[in-house]
Order: structure tokens, then C-alpha cells, then sequence
């Protein structure tokens, strides 16, 4: 870190005019210097020094250097007053720990998606500018202001069905809207397979991850949806949130508007607004569909408007989320912590929020090279 950089963050932390982000940045920063050991050093006993190193700074009478040994000597003085408030103690990775430069450097993710055409070739949707048009047979793909990618029938369209997939990697989201004028929004680590005309009697994509859709209606091409859990949602006009990631437990596909049946093996269930129907498997193998009145809308449409609802969120759930979304790493030392998640974040944040966030849990850290995040407990 910049010595002048580091100064001033210690002058802010000293004064109490750091941000949760500052902060964060400091206690990442101290953990390139401190012992292995955990610190729990009372404050009392070393306050003078602090204040020693405090005052030279002031004087501007100190180098990095001098900063970086007076830190060294006085190790358990500086973690008590940079880390105080937020009850985490980390410690040495055995491996190479970020620097809070690199940790800073882990952005959200944003609108990058990979589109493949029905001859294989692929086009990396966030490298491409705004009203980028792509022809395939009968149809013309538009690339739109506002990032997302629509069809448009040509004139002289002759109903040949070609098959497109968009893709969404970790850290990435795209909008599309289909040759029928539905719109679809893929959350990271997502995909949808769909024609480039709906032909025939139904409208069917197939779909994984987490995929929000508002259906145009029609009432004389039923849509479908095919999920990789080998469920399969069946509609006319509505919206719903499908979240199938193969890590989750189970499938759920929640209702927000209009009617919609989920078929799941032999079992089959009609939903209505509000409702969540879970699909998974028991030890046997064999195919279940549980119905879920009253589901917390607010928290399954979190994502759709960039939003992280964690509100009494199992520990392991929530930081699936965070992977994804920030192509993280989760290793867990000592097993899953016994916590809950709560409260709302920005998906907008950059991962130091992220980090801040765990401290405020009590939940101890480090950061490794890789974006690995081993959770100590």
C-alpha cells in the first residue's frame, strides 16, 4: 500500500472518519504483518504506545519504513485498535494472503453474458457496443441501449427454428427478450436455450441456475419451461423466479403473477401468486414436490433489483450467493458456521464490503490467493 495511503487511513481510523470500506481495507492490510498467533492483547496495557505511533505520524516526522517496523513491534496494540468494534480476529494464511490492493480489486459482477448461435459461434455480449445487429436465418438479434438482447423477425422470415443459448458466468447477469416478447433476466452462473422462432403449438426454453421470466401471453402457444432437475413449469401469461443451481438443495420456482402447474416426475402442482413449490430428491432417489404457501417474495425478487436479501439466511445459502455473484471461492476450515444471515446489501458493493459484513458477524477469515475466502470460524 502507498505510505501516504496508509498514513491517511490510519490518521481516519485514529479520528473515527473511516468507512465500513476503509476498514476493511486496514484490517486486510494489517494481516500482511501481524503474528500467527491470535491477538488478544488487552488495550490498556499497550495504549501509550498507540498513541506514540499515532503522534509521529501527525508530525509527519515517520517513514513507511519506520510505520512498517513501529507496527511490527507493536503488533497486538495496532490489530486491538484497528480491529475494535468489530469482534473478528484473523489469522496468517499458510498460503499467500491477498494484499487489501488485490482485495480491493474483486468487483461486482455486471451485465456480461456469452451468446452462442446455432453454428456454435460465440459472441461475448459485454465486449459487443450498442446496436450491434447479429443476422441468423429469419431473424435479426439486436444488442439495445440498455444491454440486453431482443429478436426481431425478419420480413422475409421462412419459420426456420435455429436453437440460441446465452450463458451468464460467475459475476455475470443479462436481459433478453425472445422472439415472442417475453423477458427474461438470468441471474450469474445461469443459461437459457430457446428457438429463434417459436413454431408449432407450445413455446418451450430450457433453463438453469436462476432465471426470472415475465411471459407474454398467448393463450394459443402454452409456454414451457424445462428445468435441469428434469421439472418442467407450464404457463400462459405470468411471472415467476425459477432457481435451479445444481449446489442448491432443491428447485424452487416461485410465483409473483398469474397461474403456472410445475410437473416434476409423476407429481404435478398448481401454483398461484405467492406460492413456492420446492422440488428435490430424497435418499432413495426417488422425486419430491413440496407447495409452499406465503413465500417471501421480496427476498426471492432480491437479486432481480440488485439487492442481497439475507433476512434469517443460513449461513452456507448466503455465501452461495456471494460466490457467484463475486467469483469467489468459499472454503470452509472448520465446518459451516452455526449463523444466520440478516438485513439487505447492494449486489453494487465491492467484496471489502463483503468482508466487512462477515466481521460484523464475528465470523473469523482470510483471504487467499485465487479468491479463495477460507471461513476460520
Amino acid at each position: 500500500m502507498d505510505k501516504h495511503v496508509l498514513q491517511n487511513l490510519l490518521l481516519k481510523h485514529k479520528a473515527g472518519e473511516c468507512s465500513e470500506e476503509e476498514i476493511a481495507i486496514l484490517e486486510n492490510w494489517y494481516l500482511q504483518w501481524k503474528p500467527n498467533e491470535e491477538l488478544q492483547v488487552p488495550h490498556t496495557a499497550i495504549q501509550k504506545s498507540v498513541d506514540d505511533v499515532w503522534n509521529r505520524i501527525e508530525r509527519d516526522s515517520i517513514s513507511y519504513n519506520a510505520v512498517k517496523q513501529m507496527w511490527t513491534r507493536i503488533a497486538a496494540a495496532a490489530a486491538i485498535l484497528i480491529l475494535f468494534g468489530t469482534g473478528i480476529h484473523f489469522y496468517r494464511a499458510k498460503s499467500k494472503v491477498l494484499t487489501p490492493t488485490e482485495i480491493s480489486a474483486i468487483m461486482p459482477g455486471g451485465n456480461k453474458a456469452i451468446l452462442t448461435l446455432s453454428n456454435g459461434a460465440k459472441v461475448y455480449l459485454a465486449d459487443e457496443p450498442s446496436g450491434k445487429t447479429i443476422k441468423q436465418t429469419g431473424v435479426t438479434i439486436i444488442k439495445s441501449t440498455d444491454g440486453e438482447v431482443s429478436y426481431k423477425a425478419d420480413a422475409t422470415n421462412n419459420d426456420a427454428v435455429a436453437y440460441n443459448t446465452i450463458n451468464t458466468p460467475n459475476g455475470g447477469q443479462f436481459q433478453i427478450i425472445l422472439p415472442d416478447g417475453s423477458h427474461v433476466w438470468l441471474n450469474a452462473a445461469s443459461s437459457i436455450r430457446y428457438p429463434t422462432v417459436f413454431n408449432g403449438s407450445e413455446r418451450k426454453v430450457e433453463v438453469t441456475g436462476e432465471v426470472y421470466f415475465e411471459v407474454a401471453k398467448n393463450a394459443q402457444k402454452p409456454f414451457k419451461v424445462k428445468i435441469n432437475q428434469g421439472a418442467e413449469v407450464t404457463v400462459l401469461g405470468t411471472h415467476f423466479n425459477i432457481n435451479a443451481y445444481t449446489n442448491e438443495p432443491v428447485m424452487q420456482t416461485t410465483l409473483v403473477e398469474g397461474a403456472i402447474r410445475i410437473t416434476a416426475g409423476n407429481l404435478s402442482d398448481k401454483l398461484l401468486p405467492g406460492q413456492q413449490a420446492n422440488v428435490g430428491h430424497l435418499p432413495s432417489g426417488s422425486v419430491y414436490l413440496n407447495k409452499v404457501e406465503g413465500a417471501d417474495i421480496e427476498q426471492v425478487m432480491a437479486w432481480k433489483n440488485n439487492l442481497f436479501s439475507f433476512q434469517d439466511l443460513p449461513f452456507d445459502k448466503a455465501m452461495r450467493q456471494l460466490s457467484r455473484w463475486y467469483d469467489v471461492e468459499v472454503v470452509y476450515q472448520d465446518g459451516v458456521p452455526d449463523t444466520r444471515f440478516g438485513g439487505e446489501m447492494g449486489r453494487d458493493v465491492n467484496f471489502s464490503k463483503v468482508l466487512f459484513f462477515l466481521s460484523k458477524l464475528n465470523i473469523h477469515y482470510r483471504m487467499e490467493q485465487g479468491k479463495r475466502l477460507v471461513i476460520t470460524k
